[in-house]
């Protein structure tokens, strides 16, 4: 079944409408990204906690791992202070390495985290990175980018929910061919919105309601 990904990188303190916005469309959502401050922060936030259990869908903690250059302790640490603060079913990895080279780092990295994990490529990975995580975004980034979008031989052999496209800076008239490339592409998972900006990830779309009814069936 198709479902709508969503990265919630904003604060109930800023953007109390849109999580409760999001708490109506829960059934067509199959996760949730929280990113408090590229990361879990340096204390739980009550707020943040029960805007996103309101939700009622699964959540996941963001952790940058800077494409494998990331101090190790500094991603354990993250990966602990999600798993001790918030209700979290799972990680988000954010900036993970397409190389070969950086799949033993990540494998190291991959013990004792609860699962689901997500890997954020934001491309197409080497196919040894299917092995490792749960799900892998396989796209991150605008609409003109999705458009010129090529997907390599191997991606066929996994299921859809495994695959997760993130696309911005897509005006209304243009998110039902992102959703139709989505699919395409093979992918099950999806979020794609009308903001732009340094962080496209900063609220909901004006056309979230269209999106939830043309992808969730």
């Amino acid at each position: 079944m198709n479902a709508l990904v969503v990265p919630a990188y904003f604060h109930p303190a800023v953007a109390g409408d849109d999580w409760r916005v999001l708490a109506g469309h829960g059934g067509g959502v199959r996760a949730i990204v929280l990113n408090s401050a590229d990361g879990p922060g340096p204390e739980p936030e009550r707020e943040l906690t029960a805007a996103a259990v309101a939700t009622g869908r699964p959540l996941l903690g963001y952790v940058d791992t800077d494409y494998g250059r990331r101090d190790p302790a500094a991603v354990d640490a993250d990966v602990n202070r999600w798993h001790d603060w918030y209700p979290t079913a799972g990680l988000f990895l954010d900036r993970v390495s397409t190389h070969p080279d950086l799949l033993p780092w990540y494998t190291t990295r991959l013990a004792g985290m609860r699962r689901p994990v997500v890997f954020n490529h934001g491309a197409h990975p080497h196919p040894g990175y299917a092995a490792l995580a749960d799900a892998l975004v396989t796209f991150e980034g605008p609409y003109a980018a999705h458009e010129r979008l090529t997907v390599p031989p191997w991606i066929r052999d996994l299921p859809p929910d495994r695959l997760w496209h993130l696309v911005y800076d897509t005006p209304e008239t243009l998110l039902t061919a992102t959703l139709e490339r989505t699919a395409a592409a093979g992918a099950g998972s999806v979020y794609v919105t009308d903001r732009a900006g340094p962080n496209p990830w900063d609220g909901l779309p004006a056309y979230l309601a269209r999106e939830v009814a043309a992808w969730c069936r």
